[in-house]
């Protein structure tokens, strides 16, 4: 086996770290994937003439693999390389919501494995670059692994978040609320200022600055603090006011409503709401 690092994947994840690591001096030695031409243009993006290569050639270029697939693909990619004679050395994938039992196969045979999550949303190979360095990321698994894991993550200027691996589910819930989950809510927002008479486009524009304020104050003092509103202020005909508003709105949308001002609700009772005012936000919100 030679002494090298080889990234599984070609998605923009495994591009961006493959870069990344080959920039700032790390022996990328090569890329595979499922599909050769994905592989070759993703060596071609890691740059440095690293290799694109099928699975079965990394246990004898590699020691150290950064496996960046989809969730369902990391098991199969560990069995794989499991069965093409990989016993020794150090192997991280990219998910956050599965543990080091994923790659359970190349821990049986005698790798250190561990899990590597970047806290960040990459949507282009490029772009992950840029959002990579300096970001937060989740690590856990075999003491050699999340060495490599720590390397990786000081050499990209970020923070090391420790969770133990029983506890990954409830990270990784933490880490979709705090953008898949704002997305759904800029969704919804959209569709209530359409039912307004607010264009799509023009809504957005006019949000955007609501919108940056609001996490910007949020990241800065804390949601408790930054909270603000119609629920935070115990005002519950408003609230009724909006629900009225959403009788005929998608049953997702008003979900979300109610499911927000429950959590607005409770931000307030740990604020001090008098008792009152949290039974008829209650009251209105049927909890």
């Amino acid at each position: 086996m030679s002494s090298g690092i080889a990234i599984v994947g070609a998605g923009a994840v495994a591009q961006a770290f493959g870069r990344l690591l080959r920039v700032r001096g790390q022996p990328v030695v090569a890329v595979a994937s499922r599909k050769p031409l994905s592989a070759e243009r993703a060596a071609a993006f890691i740059g440095g003439g690293i290799n694109a290569v099928s699975f079965e050639e990394i246990p004898v270029l590699a020691d150290k693999v950064l496996i960046a697939v989809a969730d369902e693909g990391i098991a199969a990619v560990a069995d794989v390389l499991a069965r093409a004679g990989m016993r020794s050395g150090v192997v991280l994938h990219t998910c956050g919501a599965r543990g080091p039992d994923a790659l359970a196969p190349l821990a049986a045979s005698g790798l250190a494995c561990g899990v590597l999550h970047p806290l960040q949303t990459v949507m282009s190979p490029e772009q992950g670059v840029r959002a990579l360095v300096g970001m937060a990321f989740g690590l856990t698994g075999d003491r050699p692994a999340v060495a490599w894991a720590e390397e990786i993550v000081a050499l990209l200027e970020g923070r090391p978040l420790h969770v133990a691996a029983d506890r990954l589910s409830s990270y990784h819930a933490g880490a979709v609320m705090a953008s898949n989950a704002i997305v759904a809510v800029m969704d919804t927002a959209v569709l209530l200022l359409g039912r307004a008479g607010i264009g799509p486009d023009e809504a957005l524009h006019a949000l955007e600055g609501l919108a940056r304020t609001s996490l910007d104050n949020a990241l800065r003092q804390g949601p408790q603090a930054a909270a603000t509103g119609p629920v935070v202020r115990g005002d519950a005909q408003t609230v009724a006011l909006h629900l009225e508003a959403l009788a005929g709105a998608p049953s997702s949308a008003v979900a979300l409503y109610r499911a927000a001002a429950d959590q607005l609700r409770e931000i307030a009772r740990r604020r001090g709401l008098p008792e009152a005012r949290l039974r008829a936000l209650e009251s209105v919100l049927g909890v």
